[in-house]
């Protein structure tokens, strides 16, 4: 009886945790606006952006273009993104190779070390640029419609 007792309130506890995770997953409900969660890296922050473009391009008004330049920017930042990560790491793979042998050449350790730090400050400024592109596709007018959108989605999500 105990037992059985346990799993009912842990089924209960469960099916109470999906209800209110399935509440927020579509927070603006059928033909209403779209939350994004706004919050991470620069890089989650592009793509936060332009899903909430994406998702509310009926609300902000979106022209065909400026859709198609929204998905392009997020796809050509993300596989830009891919690579840059992939370089910065193989060159922490060539610095960790470096300080195997038993004596270092710090010169070209430095060397590499330079060369990998300079590719993540060139990382960060293509996602600044990308992140700033993504705000000029839209009209002053589609700005403010977008500012209102996000106060209703953070409103909502202190509820």
């Amino acid at each position: 009886m105990g037992k059985m007792r346990i799993l009912v309130i842990a089924a209960l506890v469960m099916a109470v945790g999906l209800m209110g995770t399935a509440a927020f997953a579509n927070h603006g409900g059928k033909g209403g606006y779209q939350c994004a969660k706004g919050k991470g890296s620069l890089e989650e922050k592009i793509s936060d952006k332009a899903h909430f473009l994406m998702k509310n391009q009926e609300e902000l008004g979106l022209s065909d273009a400026q859709i198609a330049q929204v998905k392009d920017l997020k796809m050509n930042t993300k596989k830009d993104m891919i690579k840059r990560d992939a370089e910065i790491e193989i060159l922490a793979l060539d610095i960790k190779s470096a300080l195997y042998g038993d004596t270092i050449d710090t010169k070209a350790v430095n060397t590499l070390i330079d060369k990998k730090y300079d590719l993540k400050k060139e990382k960060t400024k293509v996602l600044v640029g990308a992140y700033a592109a993504l705000k000029e596709i839209l009209t002053k007018e589609q700005k403010e419609k977008m500012k209102d959108l996000w106060k209703k989605c953070e409103k909502g999500q202190r509820k």
